[in-house]
């Protein structure tokens, strides 16, 4: 399936037939013409819509926030370094490190936690320099949860609850954010089967519990504390220790 846009108007055709069209209809309302209900091609044109206008679709989103949890229990190791990786990844004024939790150290920044993509990137470069195993996890948008899990910098395993809240996938693209309970399995100790029943997708986030009672389910299981809130709430923990970076 791919999108394309005529003026004003885009259109979601898949081996030349059209599935639909979507436009911005007055009050930023996004309107669709489906030729036959289908979440998948809803998602792909609200998100094509939206893309195109992001300030009236900045207003309606809610807030994103993130960590990073790094499979340790040297919370000093890792207040070092993010002392010396965060600002050569992005400029941040402040970071979060909680204590150890369940074998686990979180990282919270105060830009990546709004920002998937740093986060994303955020946790390969930990990963990467330290070689331990890493879950960067968060909501998008207050709408769907996302999971990239790494070891020694390389991308292991990825879920993201709604698989093309970002925009169209290939098939074998979008069957690759769906999780693989056994990788994570090995990584986390956690049981197979239960990631598997947690780790839900769906077309759409509305045919999925609010994202932020999946993600407190998802990271119950896999045993990462802390990952249902951001740097607003990490700064403030007991035992959080928060470096300002100049």
């Amino acid at each position: 399936m791919n999108v394309r846009r005529d003026g004003d108007l885009f259109i979601a055709e898949d081996a030349g037939t059209v599935l639909g069209s979507g436009r911005m209809g007055d009050g930023g309302v996004v309107v669709l013409e489906l030729m036959e209900p289908n979440g998948s091609v809803a998602l792909a044109l609200v998100n094509a819509v939206a893309a195109a206008h992001p300030k009236r679709e900045e207003a309606k989103r809610a807030p994103s926030f993130g960590s990073v949890h790094l499979q340790t229990d040297d919370q000093n190791g890792v207040v070092l370094l993010v002392e010396r990786l965060v600002p050569r990844v992005y400029p941040s004024r402040a970071t979060a490190v909680s204590p150890v939790r369940n074998g686990w150290v979180a990282v919270y920044d105060e830009v990546a936690d709004h920002d998937p993509r740093r986060l994303e990137r955020l946790g390969r470069e930990l990963s990467n320099a330290v070689g331990f195993v890493t879950f960067t996890i968060g909501v998008e948008d207050g709408s769907a949860v996302h999971y990239i899990a790494f070891e020694r910098g390389r991308l292991l395993d990825e879920y993201l609850s709604v698989p093309e809240y970002r925009g169209p996938l290939a098939p074998g693209d979008a069957i690759a954010m769906r999780a693989n309970p056994t990788v994570v399995s090995r990584l986390t100790g956690a049981d197979a089967a239960a990631i598997r029943r947690v780790a839900r997708t769906a077309d759409s986030p509305v045919d999925l519990p609010p994202a932020e009672e999946l993600i407190r389910e998802l990271a119950g299981v896999l045993g990462l504390s802390g990952a249902d809130y951001g740097f607003d709430v990490a700064r403030e923990l007991d035992g959080a220790i928060v470096v300002e970076h100049e």
